[in-house]
This record gives C-alpha cells, sequence and structure tokens, in this order.
C-alpha cells in the first residue's frame, strides 16, 4: 500500500479553520501526530510509509498559525483538546491515540490530561517539561545556545520572543540554501547530523523555515510562552497510559525533560535511548506507532 497524503481544513464553529493532514492507512487505527515548533503538518510527511506500515491512519493538524490553520491569540495548552476532539468527531473517529513530537508534546500530555475517555494511549517524544529552571541548571541538562536563549525568555520576558524566532524566519528564507543547512546542522549531535543528511527529511525540515508565513512567528512565540507558564492542568491527575520517548544526547530539548515527565505522570513508561538525539523518531517511527497501538490492544482487554 503506498502512503496516503491529503490535506483539509476545517472550519471551527469560532470561524477558525483548522487544518490537517491525513497519512498512512486509511483503514488503520487512528493516531493523531502532533508536530514540533516551528512545523506544520509536513514535519509528518517522511513518517507516511512508517503508518502505513503500522497500521495506522496518521492524522496531523496544524497548530493554530501554522500552515493552513487560523491564528488564535488566546490559545492555550489545556485548550488544544478541544480542537482534537472537533476534527475527530467531523471524520467520525470516536477512539485514537496521540503522538506528539518535539513542541507538539506538551499538546500531547494535554490531550492525555482531557482526552481519557476516547484515548486509545499517548506518545512524547522529545518533549519539553513544565520543568522548572533551578533543576535545568547543569550542564547536562541546558539545550544548545539559542534554545537556551529562547526558552529564557520564554520564561523571563515572553514578549520579546518574536525577535530571535523572526530573525530565524527570516534567515530561513533569505539565506542560500547550502549556507542554511550547513548553519542549521553545525550545533547538531552526529546522530542528528545522520538523519538531517537524508534528502526527504531535510527537505521535510526546511520546507517550513523557506515558506513566508504571516503567522507562523507568532505561534512559535505563543508554543514558547505556553510551555514556559503553568500549563493548566495536573500532571499528576493524567490518567491515560504515556509513553515517554527522549535521546540522550538532544541538545534541542534535553533528556531532564523526559525525567521530569516520568517523575510526574502516573505510570507512564519512560523509554530512553542512549546515543539518540531529538529526531530519532524519523528511524523508530513504526516501533513508537507500534507501542501505542500495543497500548490501544491492552486496553480493550482491560476496560476501566
Amino acid at each position: 500500500m503506498s502512503p496516503r497524503w491529503e490535506v483539509r481544513v476545517l472550519r471551527l464553529d469560532d470561524g477558525r479553520d483548522l487544518a490537517f493532514a491525513d497519512y498512512g492507512d486509511p483503514d488503520g487505527d487512528v493516531v493523531f501526530g502532533f508536530h514540533g515548533t516551528p512545523g506544520s503538518h509536513g514535519q509528518f510527511a517522511p513518517a507516511s510509509a512508517a503508518a502505513v506500515e503500522a497500521g495506522v491512519r496518521l492524522i496531523v493538524p496544524d497548530r493554530p498559525g501554522y500552515g493552513h490553520s487560523t491564528y488564535d491569540p488566546d490559545r492555550t495548552l489545556a485548550g488544544w483538546p478541544d480542537d482534537v476532539r472537533a476534527i475527530a468527531d467531523a471524520l467520525g473517529v470516536e477512539r485514537f491515540g496521540v503522538i506528539g513530537v518535539s513542541g507538539g508534546g506538551p499538546h500531547a500530555v494535554a490531550c492525555a490530561s482531557a482526552l481519557a475517555d476516547v484515548l486509545t494511549g499517548c506518545a512524547v517524544v522529545g518533549s519539553p517539561s513544565p520543568m522548572p529552571p533551578d533543576q535545568s541548571a547543569d550542564a547536562a541538562s541546558r539545550p544548545m545556545p539559542f534554545n537556551r536563549f529562547v526558552f529564557m525568555l520564554a520564561r523571563r520576558a515572553p514578549i520579546l520572543l518574536p525577535i530571535p524566532l523572526g530573525a530565524l524566519s527570516i534567515a530561513g528564507r533569505r539565506l542560500p540554501e547550502d549556507r542554511l543547512r550547513a548553519q542549521m546542522t553545525a550545533q547538531l549531535p552526529a546522530a542528528d547530523a545522520r538523519i538531517m543528511a537524508r534528502p526527504e527529511i531535510a527537505d521535510a525540515m526546511f520546507a517550513d523555515l523557506r515558506r513566508k508565513h504571516p503567522t507562523a512567528t507568532k505561534a512559535s512565540a505563543q508554543d514558547f510562552a505556553l510551555f514556559a507558564a503553568p500549563w493548566g492542568f495536573e500532571l499528576a491527575g493524567i490518567e491515560t497510559t504515556v509513553d515517554i520517548w527522549h535521546g540522550t544526547d538532544d541538545v534541542n530539548v534535553p533528556v531532564a525533560n523526559a525525567h521530569y515527565l516520568a517523575d510526574h505522570i502516573p505510570g507512564s513508561r519512560l523509554h530512553v535511548l542512549d546515543g539518540e538525539a531529538h529526531m530519532f523518531v524519523y528511524d523508530r517511527m513504526a516501533e513508537v506507532l507500534a507501542t501505542l497501538l500495543d497500548r490501544a490492544d491492552s486496553a480493550a482487554l482491560d476496560p476501566m
């Protein structure tokens, strides 16, 4: 079966447009995928073959302000599950899993908190956590300089976030492609550099940077501000099984974030991968999806 690709736009009751891509096996188990920051549904395009392999219909929304989705100045993490449920209802999907990659991770955790009645499982991959600043003081827990600066602004002066993120957007559009790719990969660990060397991965990652978008910078700034502020729900109250995946060599979002999530989400399962970095999910997507399906099978055999 060939990977499936379709992008649709849903008009919500509040007048916003919410776009989503539909990848993988149209008859498979449904999993919603949440892209990173910045990003769009296109980040999951290289995973479409893995979704087919796993027997998964992978639905990937553009979060508000990204891709074809309307920017929402009042967006919250706790409100994101309502948008996800709106797509599920429009498609007639009653039960589904979620996977959040990088900046999509907190959005998946929000669904684990709010959608326990319909979720079959939740996976977060390389996700930020609401880790207090004093717990990220050691060098092993700090991200690369640009990310460290952005996270610092998010906690101390979120109003300034559009400045570095806007500069990144301008560089993404104006620098020659070979120079842009060299600069973006210069600080990556070897594991990520190997993955970024693959054309289909690099093309997906750089497509959003090369595209001029009127609200993507605002949406990125909003994401970082939401990650740094109280998330609007208690991790300790989550009843959905959450699988937390993280590489030990991740310099975008250090592995300390995964340990924080695992320590605070009851019943979570931590998968720490030695020598892997931030982008390992492109090599292990079928494995992560298969784990989600195993959770769904277990839930069906042991209903609450």
